[in-house]
């Protein structure tokens, strides 16, 4: 199985924690499937993509760039809930 690692999640941006092959989802074709992991200080975003591990691991990392870009990478997103119950 091909994996890919971080490390430092301590800075409180996401970061690609792990790209690993998997099967594709239902309904799709090929076996160039893999699942990509990004996190957060205890916050966790999957998703899966088609493609080879250097393709997927890169949109993977510009993912991670464009949420932190949005949020500032200081925290919850803007547009999170903020309602205490």
């Amino acid at each position: 199985m091909d994996t890919m690692n971080t490390v430092d999640l301590s800075a409180g941006r996401y970061l690609v924690k792990a790209v690993e092959k998997t099967a594709a989802p239902d309904g799709c074709d090929g076996n160039n499937w893999y699942r990509y992991v990004l996190e957060r200080n205890g916050s966790t975003l999957v998703g899966q993509r088609r493609g080879t591990l250097n393709q997927v691991t890169r949109y993977a990392e510009e993912l991670a760039d464009d949420v932190n870009s949005r949020s500032g990478g200081k925290g919850p997103s803007q547009w999170s809930s903020r309602n205490k119950k």
